[in-house]
């Protein structure tokens, strides 16, 4: 009898919900015998097992509620307790986001799309770096003053793998308008507490500033460098927020609470990001802001309305936006740039000196201390010594060499052109639609102009939440247009299932 080959559709699997629930009321009903029986403390312990049991399992059921804890543990990564860890939390929620995909594939709730030129590039970039750790270099892979190993692999996973990751799950995991709003509203929920604490450090109560590093030790006295400790990153997570919340509040049949809340986080964000002091966060936020007014369709009114507020702020009081005046708001201030010379300096010296593969992965550091160069005779030859690379793509090529730098700038040029043709290609009315597009390329240009004052491969929050957004926007332009390996369905619909008969 002759087979035929004929598409079937076939209900895609439920989630087991029902999981999380019975592990924690299970894992409860243990602690409060253990509370009533136990030595002391002991009911402490068993709240956080059984929260991190729910957690879990809640995870594996669904990649969704993964990438959700690996933003919030990255986001608070310097906050969450550490000690009695094999490694950071946002490493085992990272192993959570690969299990719960790998089990959301095998169940068919999610299909993988076909594979492309980008993920084998990244896939290379990748590779490149592997074999740089494994490779032997001239110089260790330690920090010169206390001779602290470098972690090398972690350094691999912040800076490549993981964003590589998310980005590939965001191209097929978030395939419904429902979960890309969830996903919205908790990047905004997380701008927002930047926005607050960014406030708080400087004008509000110092008891309401949690983590308390922020008021207590803050890395950058004087600059907003919100639970990050960091003024570049706090910045760009507002700059994000800032977009993101203008999005959200013209969203057609959003609540007015919904929108009057979003809208509100945007405007706390702004101050925010001038708190930061940072004239790289400053650039991309005004290239934000003419971006949205230029393109912008249907919420491009707080675009225009906060960049004609800020040319006549600068207008007003021009001779201190140019003075060297940094805690006025003065951008002239020339130790910074002194800073930046001289480590290119050095990077233009190490890439000279071994072009092909570089010094090693991890070993910046090691190279600006023993080898450090002065830009010019004007610049005082200490300034940036010893410390990391503050030019993305020169301290890749100084660690990887050409090879790793050709293939970074071809994932940084494939990614782009998928992004353009997201938005040339995405409907203008929707959630998933252009905007969500201008979105991700708002953060993704921000991220590269901002690599070119700092390496990039440090942010492990940063590179992922940009790379996140960008494969959802890319995801839902390939489904939009129905791309070879996607569906073609609508945003909403699970996709049908081949089938032999």
């Amino acid at each position: 009898m002759k087979q035929q080959q004929e598409e079937v559709t076939e209900p895609a699997r439920r989630p087991m919900r029902w999981v999380p629930l019975v592990a924690f009321v299970a894992t409860l009903a243990v602690q409060f015998a253990l509370v009533l029986t136990g030595p002391a403390n002991v009911g402490l312990a068993i709240v956080l097992v059984a929260v991190g049991m729910a957690l879990v399992f809640a995870g594996l059921d669904s990649p969704i509620f993964a990438v959700t804890m690996l933003l919030f543990s990255a986001f608070l990564r310097l906050a969450l307790p550490k000690a009695g860890l094999p490694s950071e939390p946002f490493v085992f929620a990272y192993l959570g986001v690969l299990l719960a995909t790998a089990l959301a594939v095998t169940r068919r709730v999610n299909q993988i799309p076909k594979l492309g030129a980008v993920e084998v590039v990244m896939g290379l970039y990748l590779a490149w770096n592997i074999g740089s750790a494994l490779a032997p270099h001239s110089l260790p892979a330690t920090l010169p003053s206390t001779g602290e190993d470098v972690a090398v692999w972690r350094f691999i996973l912040t800076g490549t793998l993981m964003p590589f990751t998310l980005y590939l799950v965001g191209r097929f995991v978030f395939d419904r308008e429902s979960v890309v709003r969830r996903l919205l509203w908790i990047i905004l929920g997380l701008a927002g507490y930047s926005a607050a604490v960014s406030l708080l450090q400087f004008y509000g109560p110092a008891a309401l500033v949690w983590p308390r590093y922020i008021v207590t030790a803050p890395e950058w006295p004087g600059r907003a460098v919100g639970v990050f400790n960091q003024p570049v990153v706090n910045g760009l997570v507002l700059v994000i927020g800032f977009a993101v919340g203008l999005y959200l509040a013209a969203q057609p049949g959003e609540p007015m609470w919904r929108k009057v809340l979003s809208g509100g986080v945007a405007v706390a964000s702004v101050p925010g990001i001038y708190l930061t002091h940072t004239r790289a966060v400053w650039l991309v936020f005004a290239l934000v802001l003419v971006a949205g007014a230029v393109w912008a369709r249907n919420f491009r009114v707080g675009f225009v309305v906060t960049l004609a507020a800020a040319v006549a702020t600068v207008a007003l009081d021009w001779s201190t936006f140019t003075s060297s005046d940094r805690a006025a708001g003065g951008v002239a201030s020339t130790n910074e740039v002194d800073d930046r010379l001289n480590i290119a300096a050095t990077s233009i010296w190490a890439i000279e000196q071994k072009p092909i593969a570089g010094w090693g992965i991890g070993r910046f550091i090691q190279l600006n201390t023993y080898h450090h160069k002065q830009w010019s005779p004007e610049i005082k030859w200490e300034r940036g010594y010893g410390i990391a690379s503050h030019h993305n793509e020169l301290g890749i090529t100084a660690e990887l060499g050409v090879i790793g730098l050709v293939l970074w700038l071809a994932v940084v040029v494939l990614v782009g052109h998928r992004l353009f043709v997201a938005l040339r290609t995405l409907p203008v009315a929707g959630l998933c639609g252009r905007g969500l597009a201008l979105i991700a390329a708002m953060g993704f240009v921000s991220w590269l102009v901002t690599g070119q004052t700092v390496d990039l491969r440090y942010f492990e929050f940063l590179n992922a939440l940009v790379m996140l957004l960008v494969g959802i926007a890319v995801g839902a332009a390939e489904r939009s247009r129905g791309a070879p390996g996607t569906t073609g369905a609508p945003l909403g619909a699970r996709p049908a299932v081949l089938a032999r008969t």
